[in-house]
């Protein structure tokens, strides 16, 4: 049967069609005919006497693992042929690996014909590694191509849009990927435009056709004739083999360079293509990709059910709180007599502003009264005025106040501050014991003889020695001033 839009087919002749109740006569000379149970038992036979054990080296793929039984079901394969086998549970036990798809392994095996289907088939009874098979391991050397260029970095991957006016579909119109997702997106968001752009998902040339209506669209889509919001590359489930096509470098570079974000969604959960790596979103199936970029109506409806009756609530609650206000506010004095209000205030204004020099009058009576005491105490604490009492101020030479005659040296230059002037001397001796005459005679002790710090020293000369200048030591509660 021809399939629609395919005008290039050749043209068949249908053969006449003979009712199966009427007996096809056979020629004298053809010998009995045998039946298909039978022919395939014949081959089966064939088979497993001339191959009753060979050694077949292949590439895993389609691997499967029935829970119930146990029993292995996979595909060996190379660039030019496959076949299916089967390595049952008693036989996998004694396996030391499990295969994975891509795996190279060597097959100890019985070639046999499954008659239910007809189908040869190796029933393998030893497996042991061989590397990585040929697919798998361009595979991965392409993954790590585009790995080092950047085509899988999470920064270049774009958010879809919430609600997308326009969404085209590239897979084959054939398939039930498409009529899935066309019928899915009538039922969750009818409002998105969607187009269609056939290409087929799987043999020779599949991958340049997938690459080229890519490119088209984004033509499209940057010319202005056809904005696109979203583009999902789909296909439905299949074996490894079938959806080799995605695992291309034709494919992948269409998706890198495409403008609109693309969601990949090929085959089923546990398949993963290189065109899922490099699309902006992957998608488990065709129909998840479609739940994805589109909401549910009926969410969304909710949502907006909920939130206009969040905002009727709203403005409800807005409208009763205004109204008591309004309510209060009738209450009040002044919106019911404004006249007799305003006099009260007109009345207290008065009040207030007689009473105001006053109040400053006082105010500032006050801050004088308690500057003059904060002056007076200053001007207790002031060092001059301890000066003005007979004491003195002697530093050193870097700035030093001397407290104890223990910090002088023979020799050594100091500077002395009296209430007025001051004047430099030169240390003669130390007397660290020595005590002024006025204390001497009512037999007082120095601070400094009780180990305690001088807080001043009057300026009088040395009762040892008077002809020398007496160098005094003070202790005033300032730092070193300068000489005025």
């Amino acid at each position: 049967m021809r399939e629609p839009g395919r005008c290039c087919d050749p043209l068949v002749m249908p053969l006449p069609r003979i009712p199966m109740t009427t007996p096809v006569p056979l020629p004298e000379s053809c010998p009995e005919p045998l039946s298909v149970s039978e022919l395939v038992g014949e081959l089966c036979g064939l088979l497993e006497g001339r191959y009753p054990k060979v050694w077949v080296q292949g590439e895993v793929s389609n691997f499967t693992e029935h829970k119930a039984s146990g029993h292995w079901y996979f595909t060996l394969k190379d660039d030019e042929a496959q076949i299916r086998a089967v390595m049952f549970r008693g036989s996998n036990l004694r396996c030391r690996f499990t295969p994975q798809n891509g795996m190279a392994v060597v097959a100890c095996a019985r070639v046999s014909v499954y008659e239910a289907r007809g189908e040869m088939q190796l029933q393998v009874l030893r497996l042991e590694k061989a590397g990585l098979g040929t697919t798998a391991q361009r595979k991965r050397e392409l993954i790590e191509q585009l790995q080092k260029r950047g085509y899988f970095a999470a920064e270049r991957k774009r958010p879809l849009p919430p609600y997308p006016r326009r969404v085209a579909l590239v897979t084959s119109v054939y398939g039930a990927a498409v009529r899935d997702m066309l019928e899915l997106f009538s039922q969750r968001w009818p409002l998105t435009e969607l187009i269609v752009r056939h290409s087929t998902v799987q043999g020779d040339g599949a991958a340049q056709e997938l690459a080229e209506a890519l490119t088209e669209l984004n033509q499209l889509h940057r010319s202005g004739h056809l904005p696109l919001d979203v583009i999902i590359l789909a296909r439905g489930g299949g074996s490894s083999e079938d959806l080799s096509a995605f695992d291309t470098l034709e494919v992948a570079e269409a998706i890198y360079q495409s403008q609109v974000p693309i969601v990949s969604a090929v085959g089923h959960e546990i398949d993963v293509t290189i065109a899922d790596l490099v699309a902006d979103e992957r998608a488990e199936t065709p129909s998840a990709a479609v739940m994805r970029v589109v909401p549910h109506r009926s969410e969304k409806l909710r949502e907006l059910e909920d939130l206009a009756q969040r905002l009727h609530q709203a403005i409800t609650d807005r409208m009763k709180s205004c109204t008591q206000e309004l309510k209060r506010l009738a209450r009040h004095p002044g919106w019911r007599q404004p006249e007799r209000a305003l006099r009260q205030l007109e009345q207290r204004l008065d009040e207030l502003s007689d009473r105001l020099p006053a109040a400053m009058k006082r105010q500032l009576q006050q801050a004088r009264q308690h500057c003059d005491h904060l002056a007076a105490r200053l001007e207790a604490l002031s060092p001059w005025r301890v000066l003005q009492r007979g004491y003195s101020l002697t530093v050193t030479a870097d700035g030093q106040i001397l407290r104890h005659a223990q910090q002088l040296q023979p020799g050594q230059t100091v500077r002395t501050w009296l209430a007025q002037g001051a004047f430099t001397s030169t240390v003669m001796d130390v007397q660290a014991d020595a005590v002024p005459l006025s204390l001497a005679a009512k037999g007082e002790t120095t601070p400094g003889q009780k180990g305690e710090t001088d807080p001043a020293s009057p300026a009088a000369s040395s009762p040892e020695k008077p002809s020398s200048p007496q160098t005094s030591i003070a202790n005033p509660p300032v730092h070193s001033q300068e000489e005025p």
